[in-house]
């Protein structure tokens, strides 16, 4: 009966972001929520943490990306968390651990993670920011953002000076295994798309060339 109850709580609490996330973007929509969970509860299984903290905190932990009334999204989140939890019925010890893996899941206002539940939410998140899923969601904040594909404020911008910074801030060695798989297949993918473009600047060169001897 104890589990049913968990079971039926979590639910609930699934049902609850379901609404909050339905206002936001599409990179950091539910199904981000809950592959993160999965990967959460990975992470918990191999580094031997709370696997009902991490559910929880992974399930919530983006809640507050719209419409933030504290400095961050992560501390909007977690206040927002607080209060689906209390009224959810889980025990303050636990409404407690929650709040702190997620106001400092990010890295916006200088919050480390601290317990080992915190750090694998962190590791979490990051790792659905890498391999196919990562580049599709990468593309989806950028048709949100407006950015271009590569140039200023692009999503090779962000590839550079976000995901590739990802693997040396990782705490668990779990999740350093994992990311550096999808990595590599992301530097795959842009060092194709290099060689394309730098193939097609060649193109652009040599029929430059082709019509001035022409006219010539």
């Amino acid at each position: 009966m104890e589990n049913l109850t968990t079971q039926d709580h979590l639910q609930q609490v699934i049902r609850v972001a379901q609404g909050f996330y339905a206002r936001k973007d599409r990179a950091h929509d539910l199904e981000h929520a809950l592959r993160v969970r999965e990967w959460g509860t990975k992470l918990a299984e191999e580094e031997g943490a709370d696997v009902q903290v991490i559910e929880l905190a992974a399930l919530l932990h983006d809640i507050g990306r719209s419409g933030a009334v504290e400095k961050t999204h992560a501390e909007s989140s977690a206040g927002l968390a607080v209060n689906i939890l209390h009224k959810t019925g889980y025990a303050e010890d636990i409404v407690q651990r929650v709040k702190e893996a997620i106001i400092s899941h990010s890295r916006e206002a200088g919050h480390e993670p601290n317990t080992l539940e915190a750090k694998i939410l962190y590791d979490a998140d990051k790792l659905d920011f890498v391999g196919a899923i990562g580049l599709g969601r990468l593309f989806t904040m950028a048709g949100v953002e407006g950015w271009p594909l590569v140039g200023e404020n692009s999503c090779a911008t962000f590839y550079h000076e976000k995901i590739c910074n990802y693997q040396k801030h990782l705490y668990t060695k779990a999740a350093r295994g994992y990311f550096e798989p999808m990595f590599l297949y992301m530097e795959g993918f842009w060092q194709e798309l290099h060689a394309e473009r730098l193939k097609f600047s060649l193109f652009g060169q040599a029929n430059s060339v082709s019509e001035l001897i022409w006219k010539g």
